[in-house]
């Protein structure tokens, strides 16, 4: 996957200087927070000296307020990473919602939609059940689809645009 909008650090102008991974981070509570910055730490720890990062967070319970809820959909629309992080093997209702609406205002064609889920216990029929509409979702908007659990390693995440970097240079 190449992502042409993502420009490498060591800009040369002004213009060249804006963030250029931008990564969106959708939470259910503060430990899930947690968990997801601990994955875009170690994200931007392997890709920090090829890229800017842009982060931007939204708590499910805003994803019902109309305004957060838009602001979030227009941050989705051009995100390269969008981290999805959960207590459990539920989609919240809030959640559930803003998905079913936010693929029509994304216009990007590539990108990585990550599901930190921060509990492994749970039914395999629930955790097939949102691996499922999870990567129908990211099918319809041409994306790649990550599922991470507690320990599981950030390199799982590829960054979209980083493909023509050498191998030594992403260690």
């Amino acid at each position: 996957m190449r992502a042409p909008g993502i420009r490498r650090k060591g800009a040369a102008s002004f213009e060249e200087l804006k963030p250029a991974c931008q990564l969106l981070i959708l939470h259910e509570d503060f430990s899930t927070y947690t968990s997801a910055v601990e994955v875009c730490r170690r994200v931007m720890q392997r890709f920090g000296s090829e890229l800017d990062f842009d982060i931007k967070c939204w708590n499910f319970i805003e994803l019902a307020d109309h305004n957060c809820a838009r602001h979030a959909a227009k941050t989705a629309a051009g995100a390269d990473i969008i981290l999805l992080s959960l207590a459990s093997l539920h989609l919240p209702r809030e959640l559930d919602d803003w998905l079913h609406h936010f693929f029509i205002s994304r216009h990007r064609a590539e990108g990585v939609l990550a599901l930190i889920l921060n509990s492994s216990h749970g039914p395999a029929l629930e955790t097939k059940k949102i691996h499922t509409r999870l990567q129908h979702l990211t099918r319809r908007l041409r994306m790649d689809f990550v599922s991470l659990f507690p320990g599981d390693d950030a390199n799982a995440i590829n960054v979209p645009g980083t493909e023509t970097v050498p191998r030594e240079a992403r260690k």
